[in-house]
């Protein structure tokens, strides 16, 4: 397998070891570890990709991954992620290699295994699912729409933080707590599936402007992500489409004024003052709910 997809995991691991405090401090009518139950699951996530690169496929080690994660997870939403990276390895089969084209199958695979994992709360009953489904959902369409990959992924982050802050009009628990009253506090598996997108949108944004610029790749992992040795396909409309996944420089302005509350503020509507930032340089957007938690 190559670098890319362990590269991938990895920086969003380290994005996701900043969202950690603020995921622990919702879960506080649990334990209060989310935060560090999901900084641990992608750790090993990414250890286990990083152990089988230049053997097998992807699918392979997805699976691989999967496997330890059910082994050494933490955590209720250990299962599962196990059981996304499992259908994802089931879109991705046979593939040695991945790339920016490929993060729509993977996201989609993770939706559809959280999905089928037993027991777990429905879209609209205060769990994962209300963060990971809209969010997963919005970026697949607005990708099938023709947009780029980060136009994409703004989008579906965006519908990801509504769905999450949703969860705090539910009155059930989360977990092992779900006899306790929740009215008032976000999910903390929603969050952390939209801490998770959030992640995945900065590692793009960050390692894409680089690319975007001309400067060497972060490692050559990432060189692959962005198209080396990668097939585009051709868009399905209009331009930014699947021929140049990113969408190029010219609209990341766009998607950086959408990050720090332009464009109508984060969740549509009038600008959210709470939610403007000063930019700088456009190396750290670093979207995080910790903005408008609801405690």
């Amino acid at each position: 397998m190559s670098k890319a997809l362990t590269d991938l995991f990895a920086e969003i691991t380290n994005n996701l070891a900043d969202e950690r405090d603020s995921l622990n401090a919702l879960d506080g009518v649990g334990d209060g570890d989310a935060g560090d139950n999901m900084v641990s699951n992608f750790e090993t996530i990414t250890k286990t990709l990083r152990q089988n690169e230049g053997q097998g496929s992807v699918d392979q080690a997805l699976r691989a991954a999967s496997h330890a994660l059910r082994t050494s997870g933490k955590g209720p939403t250990a299962p599962m992620y196990a059981n996304g990276l499992d259908q994802a390895a089931n879109d991705l089969q046979g593939k040695t290699s991945f790339g920016v084209n490929d993060i729509m199958k993977l996201l989609g695979g993770l939706l559809g295994g959280v999905q089928n994992t037993p027991g777990v709360k429905q879209q609209g009953e205060g769990g994962i699912l209300d963060g990971l489904v809209p969010g997963v959902t919005t970026f697949m369409q607005s990708r099938n729409n023709g947009k780029s990959t980060l136009e994409a992924l703004m989008d579906g982050y965006k519908a990801s933080q509504r769905g999450a802050y949703g969860t705090s009009q539910q009155g059930s628990g989360f977990g092992l707590f779900g006899n306790n009253d929740t009215s008032g506090k976000v999910d903390p598996g929603a969050a952390g599936a939209s801490s998770l997108l959030g992640s995945l949108l900065q590692t793009l944004l960050a390692n894409g402007l680089s690319a975007g610029r001309g400067e060497p790749s972060k490692t050559s992992g990432f060189e692959e992500l962005f198209g080396g040795g990668q097939q585009q396909q051709q868009p399905p409309q209009g331009g930014g489409g699947y021929g140049d996944p990113l969408g190029g420089l010219g609209g990341l302005g766009d998607l950086f004024g959408q990050l720090f509350g332009g464009g109508g503020g984060m969740f549509g509507g009038q600008p959210q003052q709470q939610q403007q930032r000063p930019s700088s340089g456009g190396d750290d957007p670093k979207p995080r709910l910790r903005d408008q938690e609801v405690i």
